[in-house]
């Protein structure tokens, strides 16, 4: 439960800090939302399974409110390693997701 409270406090001050027009580095939501996908793995109850997904919904309309989408950094976050210089840039075409290749 501790937890959870902490990731609600961190997702309420950062976005303030956004409102505010103090933060708007996106990177530090990602890396909360990745905190939250985490602690899923820490909960047992349903209570707090609720909380966490509660949690989620906030941080999506959030980011919806503010258009965090950005196609460079859905990229880099599917697949990390694309500017590699050895990357493959068939393993990103839409038969390979889907084990069409």
């Amino acid at each position: 439960m501790k937890t959870i409270d902490l990731l609600k406090k961190n997702f309420l001050e950062l976005k303030e800090a956004f409102e505010n027009g103090e933060e708007d580095d996106e990177q530090l939501v990602y890396e909360l939302e990745e905190k939250i996908q985490n602690a899923y793995n820490e909960v047992y109850e349903e209570k707090e399974i609720d909380q966490l997904n509660k949690l989620n919904k906030q941080i999506k309309a959030f980011k919806r409110e503010y258009n965090f989408y950005d196609p460079e950094v859905e990229l880099d976050r599917m697949f990390p390693d694309r500017h590699d210089e050895d990357f493959d840039e068939d393993s990103m075409s839409w038969d390979s997701v889907f084990g069409d290749d």
